[in-house]
């Protein structure tokens, strides 16, 4: 494991031997950003709550599978990646989070597990959701009032609603690579001004 720090951002590389979460940063209780690259362990401590003063959170090609809800509830988390891991379920989430940009994508998330989590972010304006096996949009991403930002590529959508773009200003969406039928790909094109 080799830990490098930059005033207030740590960034900790993991090699496939390291089986163990790197614990140790959580003593660093000033850090705004941190980085956890690689690293063969599927544990994430609870103990996150500590780090208050976190903004930014990438926790990237990981083998960690479930996550404490605290990481969603850090009371300065802007940012939040979990790309390339193997989270195939999320926390219940109490209370509301402030994450405005949320990477969710390179995971095994079904629609069902977001539908109760989504409804939880009304400050989101980024989320990648690519490269999941969401086969339907989940309601409860009509909620997210301030999104701008959506990605679904590469999972098992075969409709897009109508409704996605009469409740969201979105100025972006990616959708490449689902399960379209050539007539649902001419209605996208029709509504949305998307290609293929």
């Amino acid at each position: 494991m080799f830990v490098q720090r930059y005033d207030k951002k740590i960034i900790t590389r993991c090699s496939d031997k390291d089986t163990s979460f790197p614990i140790e940063v959580l003593n660093q209780w000033d850090v705004t950003d941190w980085e956890i690259i690689g690293g063969n362990f599927s544990f994430f401590p609870d103990d996150i709550s500590i780090l208050k003063n976190l903004k930014k959170l990438s926790l990237v090609s990981t083998k960690v599978s479930n996550l404490p809800k605290d990481i969603f509830l850090l009371p300065k988390l802007k940012y939040l990646s979990l790309k390339n891991n193997r989270i195939q379920t999320l926390p219940d989430l109490d209370s509301e989070s402030f994450i405005e940009t949320l990477i969710l994508g390179h995971n095994f998330l079904p629609n069902k597990t977001l539908e109760r989590f989504l409804g939880r972010f009304p400050e989101l304006y980024n989320l990648d959701l690519g490269h999941n096996i969401i086969d339907e949009i989940p309601e409860s991403i009509f909620e997210l009032k301030n999104l701008k930002r959506l990605n679904l590529e590469s999972n098992r959508l075969k409709t897009i609603p109508l409704k996605l773009k009469e409740k969201l200003d979105l100025v972006h969406l990616s959708i490449d690579n689902n399960q379209f039928s050539h007539t649902e790909k001419l209605l996208i094109e029709k509504h949305f001004h998307i290609k293929f």
